[in-house]
Order: C-alpha cells, then structure tokens, then sequence
C-alpha cells in the first residue's frame, strides 16, 4: 500500500496512476526527470478543487491497484480490512448470524460504518439494504476496474455532505485502458474448504474523440463451518473468572417448567439439587428414554444441560457467489465538452445458516403452550414454559439472499473557454433491490393445534388433533399431534415418517424483498479566481439534489399484528411491518484555496483553504458545515498540515422509518443474585425471588429494535493536524505523523440492553421497556433508537516509506502504516455517569472504550484495539517479483462476565491476545506469452488463528476484525493483449 508523499518520485508516479498510464512506467522514469515533470492539475480526494498539489492538508491513503493485487484478496471488502485506519464493527461475509448478505462495509476510526462516506469516483454509490442502515456494501464495486483507494483522514462534511465523520473512501476507477485484460483467480484453505474462484475481463478502446471500457466478473467463495476450526468448535464461555464451554437452555432433550405438585405425582425423581425449592421445577427428558412417564425426566441443570449450536450448522465464512459487469466511457461533443458514463450492475447470491430452531414456548415469545390434554404430555399439566432444540425436526434455519445493484452515472464535462475553469454536471441513479429466501420455522397456529389437546381416533385407530379434549367429533382436520416431550422422530417408522410430513406441511418459505434507491443531480465547478503574490487563489463551487427512499414487502407469515408480541412463526424472524420511507436534501458547497507565502524566510509555501457547505433537509430542516485547512511547508523537505472541520451525519431511512425487528441482544442482569435490596422502580427486578439465587438463564433477550421519526442528525467537529517530512539527504524516505480527534454530540444510536436495566434498577427509568416472566427471565425488550449523548476519541497516524532505487539485487520497497487510538469515550445519556460504555474497572490503561471489544451484538462498537499496523515489502527484479506483508491488531480487553461474584473489588475481566498475519506473494511475468503475470500467494502464512473472545456474538471471536479461514493458498493468472 503506497501513501502519496511530497517527494518528486511520489509525486510523478501518483500523476502517472492519476492520469491512467501504468505505475510501471512511471517507476521507470529517473529521479532526474520526474523532478521536472510538468504535473497537471487533478482532483484530489478531499478537496473539489483541481490542484497539482498532491499532498494538502488532509491526510489521504492510498491503496494502489499493484498492492490490491499482492493482496490475493478475491473482494474489495478483504484487502480494505488491512487497513489500520479501519476499527470498530464493518459487516463482512464472515459475519454469519447478523449477516450473510455478503456485504462488506466500511468502519473508519470504528465510529460505525453509517459514519464512513464511500465515493466512486468522487460520487456517492448506492448503499446496501442492511436494514436500509445507509452503508455501502463495497463488494459491489467493480474490482477489476479499480485503479486505487485514496481513504481521506478527515472529516468532510463541509466537501460532500453528510457522513464524511470517519473519512471518506473514494474507489478511482480506470480510464483510458486500451485492449484486452483477463485474469483467473483460484485459493483453497490449507483445510481444505474456503474453495474461492474469481474470474475478470476487460476490453477497452479509445480514439480521437472518445473511450470505452466494457467489462465482466465473476467469484464465488465456498462456505467455513464454524465446527472445522478449533476456536470455533465449541461455544466457548467465561463464567466467574473461569473458562468453559456453554450453551443454551434450548437443548435436544428439552427445557419444560411444570408445577412441582405435577412432577411429583408423575415419578419424577424431585430430590435432584437442580430441583430446588421453587413452586414450579425445571426438568429435561432423560436421554434415550421415550418420555411417556415422568421417571422419563430429571431435573435441569443449568449449568451442564447446554446445547452445542456452533457444531450444528454455524458457519464461520457466508457461500457467495457474484456476477457484475461494468462500463465506462467518454465522447469529445465540441473541443471543450465531453459525455461520460459510467454503468455498473452487480448480482450476489449469498445465505447464512445457523443452528436448528429453538423452540420456546412461553407467552412473550413463541406463545405456543404444550396442552395438558396432549396425548404425549405425562404431567396433566399446561406447560406454557417449554424450550426445545429442534434439530431432528425441521431443517436448520437459513437465509438465502439474491441482492443486485444497479449504478449509473451520465453527465458532462468541459472548460469555459480559455480560462483555468472546468466544470461538470451529471445525474445519478442507483436501485438495490434484495430478495430474501427465510427457511427453518414452523407456522405457530398449526404447531399450537399439534401441541394442542389430542387423542387417538377411536374409529381409526390414529392419533387425532381436537378442539375438545376427549372429543373426536371435535377433530382438528389435517392436524397430527407432535410429541415435543418425547425423543425425535424416527424416520424409518411409520410414526415417524407421519410427524415429520406434519411437520414439513407446517414448515413454511418465507419471502422478504427490499430496496433502496438514489438519485442524485449535481453540478460543479472550479478554477481560478484571482492572483496573490504567491500564487493563484482557487475556487470551486457546486450544487447538489440528492433523493433516498427505501421500501420492503415481508411475508405476512412475519408482521405481528397491534398489540401483539408475535407473529405467526417464531419471534425472532417477525417483524411490525414494512420499510417505507424517503428525504431529499438539497445542498449548495463552495471551496477556496488561497496561496499566502511562498519562497519566504521560514515558509517555503504557506496556504489556507476554506470551505461550506449548506444543506436543507426535508424531514429535520437545515445545517451549515464549514471546514479550515492549513498547509506551511517552513523547508522544502516538511510540510505541515492541520485541518478543523464541522460534520453532521442526518439519519438513515432505516434509523427514520424502518420496520421494529427483533435482534437476540447480550445483557447482563443487574437482578442476578438478587435479595430483596430496595430498587427504584419495583418493575427493575419484578419476580425475582429474593433469596440470592437468581441468574439470568440466558445471555441473550429478544430485544426489539425501534426507528424514530424525529430524530435529529448528529453533529461534532473533527481536528487534525501532523507533518509530512521527506528529507532530501534520504531519497525515497518520507514519513507522515497525523494527530486526530473527533467529537459527535446528539449520537444516534441504541441503548444498550444492559444500560436500560441498570437505568431501571438505579433510577427507575425505562422500567416499560422490558418485561420480565414468572420466573424473573427478562424475556423481551423494546428498544428505541434516539439522539443519546456524545462521543469523543483521539489518536495518532504514523506512517513511514522508504523506496529503494534499482540495485543489482533488484528494487525495494517498504511502507509501515500504524494507527494509535488514545481514546474512545461514549456517555449515552447527559449527566449520567453510570451510562458511561465501557471504562471497566480494574484495567488502568483503559480510559472508556479505548483498547477494549464490545461486540455490536451488544449495542457495542466493535474491536477498538489501541495499535494497529500495517507492514509491507515489495522487491522487483526483472520479470520476478514479490512482496510480504504484516497485519498488527494489538491486544483488547473484553467486558466483564455475567457471574454472581461476591468477593469485594472482583472484576472478571480478560485480555484478549494480540494478533498477527502475515501475507507472502511471489509473481513472475511472462512478456513472451500474451504478456501474462502469474501471482502465487499464501495469506495467513502462520496459520494465525482468531483469538478467543467469550463475549463474541459469533463463533466466540471477533470474525469483523480477525481471519476466519487460517492459511489460505492462492494463484492468479493476468494476461494482457
């Protein structure tokens, strides 16, 4: 990965790859003459303004199309995540339960990935249909047509508008490409799995008048099974500072809460430990027993009687599989006016898969009693809590998505006579549309029916479902009883076959679709305006309409109807309804650049540029953002820079109108080992009993999450500030510090689960968003999204390049790009301390959230690990190549464990390791046979894998930051005609 430097070298190598000649040949030129180069004016991102300035006061990263290729990385998704600057939360296809679109998204400085701008070309790209978030799903950008990724540092709201909080990644596209390139990708894992294939061709022409470039993709990556890696095998846990395996109470034997009075008088066995002292007795079917009596069951036990989901379906890596195809071109009208396009069309099919259904029965969930009058039920008893894994009795769940993306950019470009200025307008449309495939649930009326009163047919002799206990004139037509107490069906009888079709008659496909859609006009120009003693100030100017809505249709199977907690399959896939939705802004931008020294004592160049921007929002009115640079080069080797910036980020659709889901939320139960202390709200720990026993039976709650119409946009500043030196008695060497802070207030978010329960538990605040069953379990939560608060963090870049000239041992070079975060503070409500995220006591490097993981399964934001680095070096000799690359993310601490420990100043923290991953290319280039490369890779050379992390929503680890696969083997082959 190459970052632009002010050195003369850099600077003509970054005009050649900014004008479309190939790096090569710049790299060929001598130090001598790029020196003298003439370097044309271009756009750099950051800026509107047309400069021959590479380096300005915003920092900019950039990724060159030679190291995307080193990489060996099939997705632009993959070979983005090696950056430093990137933290936090982005999606990728290893996110399997909460993903598995195939999406990969952009999270800089890990303020979320609705805070990171993505630009193609310097315009806004359609974003993806996560939960209509407003984040762009970068794999649907053409690969083969990318020409670099310059990732701006800085905030740039006051340039393009909202999100530009954490920077903006702006994908330059090709041009001027003239005949035929095609390239074949292959990679497997060194277990065997991960199979990934990936195929590109293009064909580009030009002539006097015009340009085109025509091309397809396509790559498909098999699927990891969480069970084939050993950190995922198990569902690892931390409990009382002890580290185990876990699970859920949802287990193949079952989980069924009935009167203590009815297990007795069955023969259950009541003098179990487990069995306690409570009204009511928890107890699991005795394996290999068939369940018909109540000697057939033991008492649960909560910390042994778990069910292993990773084995049993997880995936660690999403299957994928996508087709695009791209297009780009220009025409000359008249000597000064042009027409460009650019259209792009991306298909990806995708699915995730998670373990089998788990069945639960109680009222604020599935709703779906067992009948005390079922034929299978021992206990004369209505067994309203029951829980049941049913891996034996329906497929496990999935969804499989088909999402498309279509991008199209038409405008044109010219200059105004003879003068420096250069204008352009264009219009742009984007649609994704999603199709959603949901299998692996049962249709609740029909199973309440099955589980329902039932007997045998006294006529038929076949067991019958009725509506009448003991009635069979009262049948329940096409209903066969299912036996949830008993082992599973076996198929090779004719009992079981039966219970099996039932239930496959009941096991229904779900359909969602969805889509988003952007339109956007704008018109732009800039030039000169006048001249100042040292030099030319600059203008540019613009105006912009931008329009985004987004709609969905869900299967009716989903929607709860008012004033009901469930839809008519399990709780987790419902929904309250559809997605409907959209805003318009209308935004007015100028930009200057004023030269105020040059060629003086102690300021060599000494510039400021100033910029605005004011947008008019339909749905919350108007916001004002303006931006400051300064750029002093004191001596021709350094040159000092230092940006102030307001920035705002508006609300999503999704944040505005999107439908109510349920997510299954991590908590922590501020009422565990309750003993009756007062509280301040007697809601906070309702049930409980109060002899210090409880502990909350699972870790996750159904918590539904809420949109808000009035929400307001969010609003901060961003600094920076930092040199460049690139010393002239070191050629090739340059090194780049740049210190950065970000301050948000009005922060658009969740409070997370465990916050709204201390906020009840100590304030009595929120105690209606959550309700709590017989027993105590929080079982749902209602979640509404606002303006909470503030956020504040800081840090430092630190880069270092050093380009080694030709030798007789060939050409080096090396690059060491880190990113150190100094702070990360989040205070969701005002005032309140205890709202604090993170600060866990006992650590004393930490300081809030800052060297720490909290998984967004937890309203956290992710792996915000202090150091992260990137290394690489690359050698050229002849037609060999080769190139070795690092991957640093230092060590975090995960959160605190949810066990009942009573030793005074006890925290159950975890440091989580350190991780490294080393990449190794090796290529060789074969003029003589269509002047083809071939590129042999191993990434992940040490097998490194995942560190264990218990509080991991996915596979016990962190799979949006660290590698899934382990080593990983690849070849390409590049042929250019």
């Amino acid at each position: 990965m190459k970052l632009a430097t002010h050195h003369p070298l850099c600077l003509a190598i970054l005009s050649a790859i900014a004008s479309g000649s190939p790096a090569g040949h710049a790299l060929a030129q001598e130090s001598e003459s790029a020196s003298t180069t003439t370097l044309d004016r271009i756009q750099v991102t950051g800026s509107r303004i047309k400069r021959s300035d590479l380096e300005t006061s915003s920092p900019v990263f950039v990724i060159d199309r030679q190291a995307i290729s080193d990489s060996g990385a099939a997705t632009v998704g993959e070979f983005l995540q090696r950056t430093p600057s990137i933290s936090g939360a982005g999606m990728n296809p290893q996110v399997n339960n909460g993903g598995g679109a195939g999406a990969a998204t952009v999270d800089l400085r890990g303020l979320g990935q609705t805070r990171s701008l993505v630009l193609v070309d310097g315009k806004r790209w359609i974003s993806s249909v996560i939960n209509a978030q407003g984040a762009v799903d970068v794999n649907t950008i053409p690969m083969a047509m990318i020409e670099r990724v310059e990732i701006l540092k800085d905030g740039a709201s006051a340039i393009y508008g909202s999100d530009a909080i954490g920077g903006v990644v702006n994908f330059i596209l090709r041009r001027n490409f003239e005949g035929v390139e095609a390239s074949a990708f292959y990679g497997v894992s060194s277990r065997g799995d991960a199979d990934t294939e990936r195929y590109d061709a293009m064909f580009g022409a030009s002539s006097d008048r015009g340009s085109v470039i025509i091309g397809a993709g396509y790559d498909k990556e098999d699927p990891v099974l969480a069970k084939d890696r050993a950190y995922s095998s198990q569902p690892y846990q931390l409990y009382a500072g002890e580290h185990g395996i876990g699970g859920t109470s949802r287990i193949l034997t079952g989980r069924y809460v009935v009167p203590r009075a009815n297990a007795a008088a069955a023969g259950v066995n009541l003098q179990d430990p487990n069995c306690g002292n409570q009204a009511n007795v928890a107890l699991t079917r005795i394996d290999g027993t068939p369940g018909a009596s109540g000697s057939d069951f033991r008492c649960f036990d909560n910390l042994n009687d778990v069910y292993n989901f990773q084995a049993d379906g997880n995936l660690n890596l999403t299957p994928q599989e996508r087709t695009n195809l791209f297009l780009s071109g220009s025409y000359q009208l008249t000597e000064r006016t042009e027409a460009f396009l650019l259209g792009s069309w991306n298909r990806t099919n995708s699915s995730f898969k998670i373990a089998p259904l788990p069945f639960d029965g109680r009222p604020d969930v599935d709703d779906v009693p067992i009948s005390a009058d079922s034929m299978y039920n021992p206990f004369g008893a209505d067994i309203s809590d029951a829980r049941l894994r049913l891996r034996d009795f329906i497929p496990t769940r999935s969804t499989s998505f088909e999402t498309q993306t279509y991008q199209i950019v038409a405008g044109l470009r010219g200059m105004f006579g003879d003068s420096s200025w250069s204008w352009d307008a264009s219009y742009s449309y984007g649609r994704t549309p999603q199709t959603q495939v949901v299998r692996g649930y049962l249709y609740s009326p029909a199973l309440r029916d099955a589980l329902g009163p039932s007997m045998i047919d006294p006529v038929s002799g076949d067991p019958i479902c009725v509506r009448t206990p003991g009635d069979p004139a009262s049948v329940i037509a096409g209903c066969l009883p299912v036996n949830f107490l008993g082992p599973p069906p076996d198929p090779n009888t004719p009992e079981g076959q039966a219970q099996l079709a039932a239930l496959s008659t009941i096991n229904p496909t779900i359909v969602n679709t969805n889509h988003n859609d952007l339109k956007v006009f704008s018109a732009n120009a800039t030039g000169d305006i006048f001249e100042l003693p040292a030099g030319m100030a600059s203008l540019a100017l613009g105006v912009e309409y931008r329009e985004e809505s987004a709609s969905s249709d869900v299967d009716f199977l989903t929607i709860i109807p008012p004033g009901e907690t469930v839809c008519l399959i399990t709780q987790e896939a419902c929904t309250f309804g559809n997605i409907a939705g959209s805003f318009d802004v209308k935004e007015l931008y100028a930009e200057a650049l004023f030269p105020l020294l040059s060629d003086a004592p102690f300021a060599e160049k000494l510039s400021i540029s100033l910029g605005t921007r004011y947008s008019d929002y339909s749905n919350f009115g108007n916001t004002t953002n303006s931006k400051i640079g300064v750029e002093w080069k004191p001596i021709g080797d350094l040159l000092v820079r230092a940006t102030y910036a307001q920035v705002f980020r508006a609300p999503t659709i999704g944040n505005l109108f999107g439908a109510t889901v349920p997510s299954a939320n991590s908590y922590v139960d501020p009422c565990n080992g309750y003993t009756g202390q007062p509280v301040a709200d007697p809601r906070a720990c309702a049930n409980v009993p109060v002899d210090g026993s409880f502990q909350q039976s699972n870790s996750q709650v159904t918590s539904f999450q809420v949109s808000n119409p009035d929400l307001q946009p969010e609003e901060g500043d961003v600094l920076t500030f930092g040199f460049v030196y690139s010393p002239e008695w070191a050629q090739g060497f340059s090194t780049t510090v740049d210190f950065w802070r970000v301050e948000l207030d009005d922060f658009i978010t969740t409070l997370p689960e465990t916050v709204i329960l201390n906020q009840c538990y100590q304030f009595g605040r929120y105690c209606d968003s959550f309700i709590r069953d017989a027993s105590g379990d929080v079982t749902q939560m209602t979640n509404v999204v606002g303006n909470f608060g503030s956020l504040k963090t800081s840090g430092v870049d630190i880069g270092f390049r050093y380009m080694l000239g030709q030798t007789s041992w060939g050409r080096f070079s090396w690059s060491l790009d880190t990113s150190y975060l100094a702070e990360y503070e989040v205070r969701l409500l005002a005032g309140d301390p205890t709202s604090d995220v993170g600060a866990f006591p006992g650590i004393p490097e930490s300081k809030g959230l800052a060297g720490t993981f909290v998984d967004s399964a937890s309203s956290g934001f992710g792996n915000l690990a202090r150091w992260r680095a990137l290394n690489d070096i690359r050698w050229d000799l002849g037609n060999w190549s080769a190139s070795l690359s690092t991957r640093y993310v230092h060590h975090v601490y995960e959160a605190p464990d949810v066990a009942d420990v009573t030793e005074p100043g006890y925290i159950a923290k975890r440091r989580v390791p350190s991780y490294t991953q080393t990449d190794l290319q090796v290529g060789y280039r074969l003029p003589q046979l269509a002047n083809s490369e071939i590129q042999i890779g191993v990434r992940n050379l040490t097998d490194r894998q995942p560190p264990l992390i218990y509080s991991g929503f996915n596979a016990s680890t962190d799979l949006r930051t660290y590698d899934a696969i382990g080593r990983f083997y690849w070849m390409r082959w590049t042929a250019r005609f």
